[in-house]
């Protein structure tokens, strides 16, 4: 489930001030503002809270260091695995060794070569740290340099999805953030400084304001077509990057609202650009305990919420219906049809369970538009059919802590949810296993034929074969009405037309900065 992060600084995390500049990069900083031929000026809210690649779990720190840096692989618009620095792989028989061959000629902005050596204190350097994108080594043990140009991983069993994971994975430039480890592990010196290879390097930084890339000109897949340069202006008011798209101060942004893109398109002078976005917006249901544990008033809310109101008040028309569990961007998609709504089936469905004029509770997060629409089409849904509806204001931890309780759990509850990488397995398993009840699987589903094909999923031998066990498990959740499936969110990105159209990249939230081109 992922409910949008604070912009305030966690405990812990070193706040940053003033202009600081990457000294390894030995460039000078392109001039700030709008100007120059191959210049692009991006207005963002995602404000940086630290630039070390381990914490890219965070979307608004990835936003930022996706140009900077490179994966060992990733995975293109149509959800298929494609290499990166890496450029094929192996499991051994069992599973539980991969071997990737990399890239030759690959390297780092500081000008050190990339090596298996990098790959091996990237991986070794989050499993120590334990915190960020670590997260998705739960399965791994260690990993061997063979030589310069081959990396081992032992794995602790069977996980052909760890390729996948490896996605999630900026690979650092072992030397340099070796010289500045110090007794965090190089935490603190990374969090204002890159250590990448990717498409651009860091000329400088200030801190929470502004970050200025300069094209590598060593980079291992140059392409001329990239700008020259890019500006990353943040602000968490995105009304202020409407304000200087507007007034010529920036080329593109991202993330306004329904009503700014609106009155940006008055202007008439903008190119828009609709992307899907690698997440879902879900109306978990309690299948355990209150009135949504009976499968008719299930079928019955799934059936009266307004869809097509949703699609045009909660998102204002950016995005789509949803026609699956799973998030676009995913093999392996089980397609259950777009959902429509048939109020008279639905009050049917109600009269049988016997609880018209009941009371449903639906918790929400009210900091989110989109959730606060919702909630309020959901409510008039319901009464629709004879239900009433109680909306309760929650924050992300609130949920959490009354989602592992039955005596605390809502009737529903609005949220997103992604894929940290596309592959159907991991998200089906925290999201329907009965073992993470409570926890990552909200709705309480448990079933044991459920849980065995995802079991055989997640250790079958091939690609086919794993899709095939996710396949009959989406099938049955899908029959047994455990949530409503609502909606594909999209982002709009509205440029000066500088820029061709940016492709979808089914493992970033916003778009890859990395994948930008002139237009002319």
């Amino acid at each position: 489930m992922d409910w949008p992060l604070s912009r305030a600084f966690k405990a812990g995390v070193i706040a940053l001030g003033g202009t600081l500049a990457l000294a390894s990069c030995n460039m000078q900083a392109p001039n700030s503002g709008k100007g120059g031929a191959s210049q692009i000026v991006i207005g963002t809210s995602n404000i940086a809270e630290t630039l070390d690649p381990l914490q890219a779990s965070d979307a608004h720190n990835d936003f930022n260091l996706a140009p900077m840096y490179d994966r060992l692989v990733n995975y293109d618009a149509n959800g298929k695995l494609v290499p990166q620095l890496a450029t094929s792989w192996k499991f051994d028989a069992d599973a539980t060794h991969l071997t990737l061959r990399l890239r030759d000629g690959a390297a780092f902005h500081s000008g050190n070569p990339f090596t298996a050596r990098d790959v091996a204190y990237t991986l070794d350097r989050a499993k120590k740290i334990g915190s960020g994108v670590a997260a998705f080594l739960t399965n791994y043990v260690s990993a061997e340099a063979v030589d310069p140009d081959h990396v081992r991983i032992t794995l602790k069993e069977h996980d052909l999805t760890f390729v996948g994971a490896l996605s999630r994975f900026y690979i650092v430039d072992s030397q340099l953030v070796g010289k500045h480890e110090g007794a965090d592990n190089g935490q603190g010196w990374l969090a204002t400084h890159e250590a990448g290879s990717g498409p651009f390097a860091m000329a400088h930084y200030t801190a929470n304001q502004e970050i200025r890339l300069k094209r590598s000109a060593d980079y291992w897949a140059f392409d001329k077509g990239r700008p020259e340069a890019v500006v990353l202006r943040m602000q968490e008011d995105r009304s202020g990057s409407r304000d200087e798209l507007l007034a010529g101060d920036i080329d593109l942004t991202v993330g306004l609202s329904g009503a700014d893109v609106e009155q940006v398109r008055k202007n008439g002078h903008f190119k828009f650009m609709r992307l899907p976005v690698p997440r879902e917006t879900y109306g978990w249901m309690n299948m355990k305990g209150g009135i949504t544990a009976d499968p008719k008033v299930r079928e019955a809310v799934q059936l009266a919420y307004d869809y097509k109101g949703h699609l045009t008040s909660a998102l204002g028309g950016q995005g789509q219906i949803a026609d699956s569990l799973l998030p676009e961007g995913i093999a392996c998609r089980a397609d259950a049809g777009k959902p429509k709504q048939d109020l008279g089936r639905a009050k049917a469905l109600i009269r049988e369970a016997g609880v018209e004029g009941k009371t449903v509770t639906i918790a929400y997060q009210p900091t989110v538009d989109e959730f606060n629409v919702a909630g309020t089409i959901l409510q008039d849904s319901l009464k629709k059919i004879g239900l009433k509806a109680e909306l309760q204001a929650v924050t992300f931890p609130q949920y959490s802590a009354r989602v592992s309780k039955q005596s605390t759990m809502p009737d529903i509850a609005l949220a997103w949810d992604f894929a940290s990488y596309p592959e159907a397995g991991p998200q089906l398993d925290r999201e329907y296993n009965s073992a993470f009840a409570g926890s990552t699987n909200y709705t309480w589903y448990a079933d044991r034929q459920v849980d065995r094909w995802l079991k055989e999923g997640n250790t079958a031998p091939t690609a086919s074969k794993a899709c095939a066990a996710f396949t009959k498990a989406q099938n049955k959740i899908l029959a047994d009405h455990a949530l409503l499936y609502i909606a594909y969110p999209a982002i709009t990105v509205l440029s000066d037309g500088r820029v061709r159209n940016i492709p979808f990249s089914p493992t970033q939230q916003d778009f890859n900065v990395g994948f930008l081109r002139m237009a002319r």
